[in-house]
């Protein structure tokens, strides 16, 4: 993933996904050019990620295959997204 921060709470999902996430690579947009990333940068972006000798695509790769695995878990039956939405459905049934 290469995210394009432009407006509001983009800035900080940017971040996460780069910084925390690790799952997308870093874009510069150029502040003083309305926001708008150079040609050259983004080529850089995309031939990373398209790479695939490159390190940081297989780093984002495997970072994003294990958040995939831990999502599929949580909605199964007995995950904890499945666990708390059969709570959160018996709450409001209540009401």
């Amino acid at each position: 993933m290469i995210p394009w921060p432009l407006y509001a709470e983009q800035h900080l999902n940017a971040f996460m996904l780069v910084n925390e996430m690790h799952v997308a690579v870093k874009l510069e947009a150029d502040r003083k050019n309305k926001g708008f990333v150079s040609a050259v940068d983004l080529e850089q972006a995309i031939k990373l990620l398209m790479d695939p000798g490159s390190e940081e695509r297989s780093r984002i790769r495997v970072q994003v295959e294990e958040m995939m695995s831990a999502c599929r878990k949580a909605v199964q039956r007995g995950g904890v997204s499945f666990v708390h939405l059969q709570k959160l459905a018996g709450e409001l049934g209540k009401v």
